[in-house]
């Protein structure tokens, strides 16, 4: 088998994975990080409405920078990494959703 008869085999699970909604990231990204699914889901579904792009795009910088180290994290050091003067609505939906999310 060549190459090019590989490519579609190849290319159709990526072209898959991008259409992974940003609910589905976050809860895939802090499941790995550490948070058990049942609280991944729940915040990832709520992170997923509120967040702007922007905070969306800083939350899956930090998560893909943790997995690339393979460290565990708990919700305080990620909201600790998530802090930032220019934007501190996004550590406190971070919180909100993660005590939302504990019980």
């Amino acid at each position: 088998m060549t190459i090019r008869a590989l490519l579609p085999l190849i290319a159709l699970p990526l072209l898959l994975a991008g259409c992974a909604t940003p609910a589905q990231r976050i809860t895939r990204n802090l499941a790995e990080l550490g948070v058990p699914q049942r609280q991944a889901q729940c915040m990832g579904d709520r992170l997923g409405q509120r967040l702007s792009i922007g905070q969306l795009l800083r939350l899956q910088e930090l998560t893909s920078i943790r997995m690339e180290r393979l460290e565990r994290m708990s919700l305080r050091q990620i909201a600790d990494k998530l802090t930032d003067e220019k934007d501190p609505g996004l550590v406190a939906e971070f919180l909100r959703a993660g005590l939302g999310c504990a019980f």
